[in-house]
């Protein structure tokens, strides 16, 4: 509606002027002045007012849209409802030095991580919980049974189970965490100070 207002009074504006310069060169013709010449130069000067009028216009409506546009698209954003998540991510073969003193000070309950889900930023996640799987084999023992036991060649091997909190768009399409789509068996990634794991989606879950 500004919008439509400032136009309507460039346009009304433009009009006057226009009929200002008509009536002028009436007096002037009147009174036995050139008015040929003098209509000449009004023309070229009045084009020229034309034109950059109607381009100062279309600059400023541009600018008018793409401001509007985009408080429209923050306020819808911010106004959209949001449910609380919970995200299981299963991290298979992580190379790990010092694993449980890695768990313990980096992947702390409680504690912010970033959230990359097929590599789009998704916005801070909450770990609730992490747990180190065991890595296991097959053996078959002397009587004919089966163990399982640790694998000796997953020495520095870790796989480990995480849970995320955080909030999350709930469409028809699924659930949106930031602008991704997240489901069940999409890659994610979970950035910190000091990591950045690769991991798979294991699954989600919609709190009420």
């Amino acid at each position: 509606m500004k919008a439509q207002h400032f136009y309507s009074l460039t346009l009304f504006y433009l009009s006057n002027l226009h009929q200002k310069a008509l009536i002028l060169m009436a007096i002037w013709n009147a009174n036995g002045f050139n008015s040929a010449w003098v209509r000449s130069i009004f023309n070229k000067k009045l084009s020229s007012i034309i034109i950059a009028g109607f381009t100062t216009l279309t600059v400023l409506m541009l600018a008018f849209l793409i401001m509007f546009s985009n408080i429209a698209t923050s306020d819808a954003q911010v106004n959209t409802a949001t449910q609380p998540v919970e995200v299981d991510l299963f991290v298979d073969g992580l190379n790990l030095l010092r694993p449980e003193a890695f768990l313990e000070t980096s992947l702390k309950s409680g504690e912010k991580t970033d959230l990359i889900i097929d590599n789009k930023p998704s916005g801070l996640m909450t770990i609730k919980s992490v747990k180190q799987l065991p890595i296991t084999i097959n053996v078959t023992q002397p009587d004919g049974s089966v163990k399982e036991l640790p694998d000796p060649s997953a020495k520095f091997e870790t796989d480990i189970f995480i849970t995320l909190t955080g909030k999350a768009q709930i469409k028809n399409t699924g659930a949106v965490i930031g602008e991704s789509l997240l489901k069940i068996g999409s890659p994610a990634k979970i950035e910190g100070f000091d990591y950045d794991i690769n991991a798979t989606v294991a699954d989600l879950r919609v709190k009420q």
